[in-house]
């Protein structure tokens, strides 16, 4: 009966273990786009810590199960992985390495257990940008939370910056301009450098149904440029058009945000900037009418 019990209680672990590794198949998430490839992220925990997950991604081909081997460089990576909590609250982007067999992988530890979106953003070669979200839980999860969508107001206060936007409105089907500024002291931040080849990067999330929007601000003006050297004239450029920028350059604190937005509603921006050798994250609530 002990032999028994033995044997019976090991298949239940190891059918477990299986159900536990089997692959999520991933929501195209590009507000955007279309659908190109299939997404499959595969979770498991990392070591003996259980916030720890070792996260597994590979795509393929609409009509096809073997993984895409190539990928096109995006500000200087070949996959861009941001993960939220269901509350909104903590925001993660991260960057999985791949291997020769398709599949990029990364530990990623986090701050709790919970319920948490990851957006897997890359370029599979030939088929331009495409975006995937999974629904996960790490650790011993409650009940999902509610996003937290309190109106932030045009100003956010991180570390020692203070961020404003020109506005937090955005008009729908429309190519929105948003006046982006970074003080520090009161005066405009003069120790800012370019993160991932961007003067900063801005991810908007529906908060309805969860799509997902990353573009890239441009300095505000050609003469915002000045203090960039070998950067000249590129004032009016931003989003997936920008060159990389180098990490040593000197970013302007005034910036320009343009963004299309197809669904009206409320978003969550997250704008990523280097203050010094730093990573700051401000966070904003949008409305788009």
């Amino acid at each position: 009966m002990k032999r028994l019990f033995t044997f019976v209680a090991s298949a239940a672990l190891l059918a477990g273990t299986l159900a536990a590794a089997a692959p999520l198949d991933g929501a195209f998430a590009l507000q955007n786009g279309a659908p190109k490839a299939r997404a499959f992220l595969r979770t498991t925990v990392a070591g003996a810590n259980p916030l720890s997950r070792k996260l597994d991604i590979w795509l393929t081909p609409l009509t096809g199960t073997s993984p895409i081997l190539h990928y096109g460089v995006d500000m200087t990576k070949l996959l861009h992985l941001i993960i939220v909590s269901d509350d909104f609250e903590e925001f993660f982007h991260v960057h999985p390495v791949l291997g020769a067999d398709g599949h990029f992988t990364i530990d990623q530890s986090f701050p709790r257990a919970g319920h948490f979106q990851a957006y897997v953003d890359c370029e599979p070669q030939g088929l331009g940008q495409q975006v995937f979200r999974f629904a996960f839980s790490v650790g011993d999860a409650s009940a999902p939370r509610t996003p937290s969508l309190g109106a932030t107001g045009p100003r956010v206060d991180v570390g020692p910056y203070t961020v404003t936007l020109s506005t937090t409105q955005l008009g729908v089907g429309k190519d929105n301009d948003i006046s982006v500024h970074v003080f520090r002291n009161g005066k405009p931040a003069r120790d800012l450098h370019p993160y991932l080849g961007a003067l900063a990067h801005a991810v908007f999330l529906d908060a309805r149904d969860l799509t997902y929007i990353h573009v890239h601000p441009g300095a505000l003006g050609a003469a915002a440029m000045d203090s960039m050297p070998g950067m000249p004239g590129m004032g009016d450029m931003s989003g997936m058009d920008m060159p990389a920028l180098p990490d040593s350059a000197h970013s302007s604190p005034d910036m320009s945000l343009h963004v299309t937005v197809r669904e009206s509603g409320t978003y969550k921006l997250w704008l990523q900037f280097r203050g010094g050798s730093t990573l700051y994250v401000a966070p904003f609530v949008i409305t788009a009418s």
